[in-house]
């Protein structure tokens, strides 16, 4: 009896083998995810720490092991807390303060990263899983998404919500539509109600309401005369309409599996050639995107990747790819969004000119204000008081700008502690690209390759986006964080073992 006893796991010991592998499971479920749905991978997030914090109280010890950005990342976190305490909304930017909490993320997976092999299929879950909303890009582009009018009756309700030829009717009752049966058959159910418009012209994303009259052909309704399947719109993937998000999430993992390609001992391979497709297909869809930034953001982290990896030689090929690519990608901006390339005049860079002003002035005004900031979200309940988006004449946003974001509404100590942070983090990553244990194992070269030019696009992108606060980018920026922390500290391990 004592023998079998001896031989049967204590349950505490079988309790954390299944909490280990609901671990395991929850990371997975994140990588498996992250492209798609906030939802979901919020979700796998939270399970992961909850069962995390369940092994710790089993096992009565945090076993913790000291990370290499613990310290500015706490700090950053910690001034964070502060500027909310001290804030000119408390409550907006205390309901903030839970997206502050996704950094956990980077803790979560460094720490609980089992080995290199779970830290290799983390990372090609998470680019594989893209292509479910690449090809779902790509089948949108082929049957259309909304309808734009070409031509209305004179009569037509429409009128009276001043949407007009060229106009795109995106959403109507919250449902896309693709044709005018699809249209016919959701208004005329809705003949003598209130309906809800969601309408495009070009730059402009608008709410609308008509009032469709009871006595309307059901056949037509909204008396459309000539209307077509719209095909220029920004890809989004499965992000609704916020193309910005999907070009940031997609530079990443376009520039994680070029990290991967460029570091495949035989490229002229099936793995190889399928790898040079995926890319094609991101890159075509950060092209779709139709965002200058990310375009720009991506050139830079495929640049920076190609020069580490096959010397300055590759400097020329870029540039004479990026000559060759400019006039292409002006014509396809002015056919798209009916803008030029580069240009102080044009709606977007217009606007953002005009906060960036607004929100220096803001961020001097007082010395509160350099140390603490406005607090998180206060813009929102303020901007009247302050006299930004030149008083409501332009929509109400943020700052565009990472930097200036994090500095008007935390102070600059929060600036300077998010500087220390990134570039405590790409010296972590320019140690890693050097080390002989990294470069041993291609998939791992890659790895660092890849989210080391990322991170850079990332970077780059931040200063004209707000791409911190965007929770689907900064979830996947953590993510490759957290992988890139835990293999550090397996490769530590292995030298001191």
């Amino acid at each position: 009896m004592m023998d079998e006893a001896r031989s049967s796991p204590a349950p505490s010991s079988t309790a954390l083998a299944y909490l280990d592998r609901g671990i395991i499971a929850s990371v997975t479920l994140f990588a498996l995810m992250a492209p798609h749905s906030i939802a979901a991978t919020q979700g796998a997030f939270l399970l992961g720490v909850v069962l995390w914090m369940v092994r710790i109280v089993i096992r009565r010890s945090l076993d913790y092991q000291p990370m290499v950005l613990d310290l500015p990342i706490l700090v950053f976190v910690w001034w964070s807390l502060l500027a909310a305490i001290f804030s000119y909304e408390p409550a907006l930017s205390f309901v903030k303060v839970r997206s502050v909490g996704l950094f956990l993320i980077v803790f979560l997976v460094a720490q609980n990263l089992p080995n290199r092999e779970w830290g290799k299929r983390w990372a090609l879950i998470l680019v594989l899983s893209s292509f479910v909303s690449v090809g779902y890009v790509f089948w949108q582009k082929s049957v259309g998404r909304g309808l734009q009018l070409v031509e209305i009756d004179e009569a037509s309700p429409l009128h009276h919500a001043g949407v007009g030829p060229g106009d795109v009717l995106l959403s109507v009752e919250g449902r896309t539509i693709r044709s005018r049966e699809e249209l016919a058959a959701i208004v005329a159910a809705k003949r003598g109600e209130r309906l809800r418009l969601f309408v495009f012209r070009p730059e402009i994303y608008m709410h609308r309401e008509i009032i469709v009259p009871r006595e309307a052909s059901p056949e037509n309704p909204l008396r459309i005369r000539r209307a077509e399947p719209w095909k220029n719109f920004r890809a989004s993937g499965f992000y609704g309409w916020n193309y910005f998000t999907y070009a940031e999430v997609m530079q990443l993992l376009a520039s994680l599996l070029l990290g991967l390609f460029l570091t495949l001992p035989e490229k002229r391979s099936l793995r190889g050639g399928l790898a040079l497709l995926g890319i094609g297909a991101m890159t075509s869809v950060i092209v779709l995107t139709v965002t200058r930034a990310v375009w720009g953001a991506f050139a830079l982290s495929a640049c920076v990747m190609l020069v580490h990896r096959w010397g300055k030689k590759a400097l020329l090929i870029v540039v004479l790819a990026l000559v060759l690519a400019a006039p292409v990608g002006a014509r396809f901006l002015q056919r798209v969004r009916s803008i030029p390339l580069l240009s102080a005049r044009e709606p977007s860079t217009a606007y953002r000119l005009t906060v960036w002003q607004e929100g220096v002035q803001v961020l001097l005004r007082r010395p509160k204000h350099w140390f603490l900031g406005i607090g998180m979200d206060s813009l929102k309940a303020r901007w009247r008081e302050w006299g930004m988006f030149q008083g409501g004449r332009l929509p109400l946003g943020h700052m565009h700008s990472s930097p200036l974001q994090i500095a008007l509404e935390r102070g600059f100590p929060a600036l300077l502690c998010w500087c220390w942070w990134f570039a405590r983090y790409l010296r972590l990553l320019r140690r890693g690209l050097r080390s002989e244990a990294v470069n041993r194992d291609p998939t791992i070269a890659g790895i660092y390759v890849g989210t080391f030019g990322g991170t850079l696009g990332f970077l780059a992108s931040s200063l004209v986006h707000y791409n911190f606060g965007d929770s689907e980018v900064i979830m996947i920026v953590y993510f490759q964080m957290g992988l890139i922390e835990g293999f550090h500290r397996l490769m530590r391990d292995e030298v001191r073992g």
